[in-house]
């Protein structure tokens, strides 16, 4: 008998002749977080030494469905019953699955499902403890402690994105929404204060350091508010919050050209605030090269709250902080145009203004 962490993926396993490298890959990820080696096994992935952190940073990396701990015990019935009696003590209230890798074995998964509730008087629960028996070529895996990952694909695979990033419940997690999807995802974040070490003492660095469980080696992107500010003084003051987010997405753009992001990530949803109408969307986004990716356009906020809790992000995102949206947020205007916003970028000399903030661009790495 071996005891075992037992990881799971599912979608990596549709992926056909290219499973091969997503399985790597994922394996790759999981090796440079728990510096521990990982076995494959069939269709799952085995981790034989390991504590309570590695199943933490396990759970939390993109690819990873479900994990568990697990034992390996030779296949025999007998003995499946007597382990399984142990490790579910006095609840028979049970949620027990069955699966029958091998296709070989006598029995159906569903004739040894009833045999063993039988044998151990369960009654079947699916709000109960879960157990997974899995019938292998020479062995029985059983599975308990069974704890949800977030799925998807293993970062790495699907490109480099830049995610604008302002601390908010919908900017904290709209990264991990790509992270999910098996893109590397870093952060550009404006700072309003005098300096980037008031960000960085603050949750911009929290919630910057907590992705970076998700995805190692994450960078943010700090640039300063002031250049952008003091331009828009020139302009109504209806129009300040809509021309900043363009602000935000070209300087978004000019970066991703340098540093080679292939698109630009934002947490918009539809309507949700005045800068995200359709009308605003369209005018903000207009001749912007880049694919902008927005994960929550059709979520309500309550979904979206409900995420951030999920991934434990949200009573971070609520954390006070002075952010750039808050100063600019008075009233704004809800329909602007591509060609009003054309005529404002000319005024404040908006290409000016982003390569002076480009300037003092600072780059931390997490």
């Amino acid at each position: 008998m071996k005891k075992i962490l037992s990881i799971h993926y599912d979608e990596i396993a549709l992926k056909g002749k290219q499973r091969g490298y997503f399985q790597g890959l994922l394996v790759k990820n999981l090796k440079n977080k728990v510096d521990k080696p990982i076995k494959a096994l069939e269709s799952r992935l085995i981790l034989e030494d390991y504590d309570v952190e590695d199943i933490t940073k396990i759970k939390f990396t993109p690819g990873v469905a479900w994990i568990s701990e697990a034992y390996i015990i030779e296949r025999n019935e007998e003995n499946l019953i007597k382990l399984i009696d142990n490790i579910i003590g006095k609840n028979k209230n049970l949620n027990i699955d069955v699966k029958r890798v091998d296709k070989t074995y006598k029995k159906t998964s569903l004739k040894l499902k009833e045999e063993l509730a039988k044998q151990l008087q369960l009654r079947f629960d699916k709000a109960g403890k879960k157990l997974r028996v899995e019938i292998m070529p020479d062995s029985f895996i059983i599975n308990y402690n069974i704890e949800k990952g977030i799925g998807g694909l293993p970062v790495g695979s699907s490109g480099r994105l830049l995610s604008l990033f302002s601390g908010g419940i919908d900017s904290a997690i709209a990264p991990l929404e790509m992270m999910k999807r098996g893109s590397k995802v870093d952060l550009l974040h404006i700072y309003a204060l005098n300096s980037p070490d008031f960000a960085l003492e603050s949750k911009i660095s929290t919630i910057a350091n907590k992705l970076s469980t998700v995805e190692q080696g994450l960078n943010l992107y700090l640039i300063p508010f002031h250049y952008f500010s003091v331009a828009a003084l020139k302009i109504e003051k209806r129009y300040e919050l809509v021309l900043f987010k363009r602000f935000l997405l070209k300087l978004a753009e000019e970066i991703s050209k340098e540093k080679g992001y292939m698109a630009i990530v934002t947490g918009d949803a539809l309507s949700q605030v005045a800068s995200q109408t359709i009308e605003n969307i369209n005018a903000i986004s207009f001749g912007i090269d880049l694919p902008v990716f927005r994960p929550f356009i059709g979520y309500n906020k309550s979904e979206i709250i409900d995420k951030s809790i999920k991934y434990g992000f949200y009573e971070l995102s609520i954390e006070e902080y002075k952010d750039c949206c808050s100063i600019v947020s008075n009233n704004p205007a809800t329909k602007s145009t591509p060609e009003t916003i054309k005529k404002l970028e000319e005024t404040i000399d908006l290409k000016k203004v982003i390569n002076d903030s480009l300037k003092e661009l600072k780059i931390v790495k997490f």
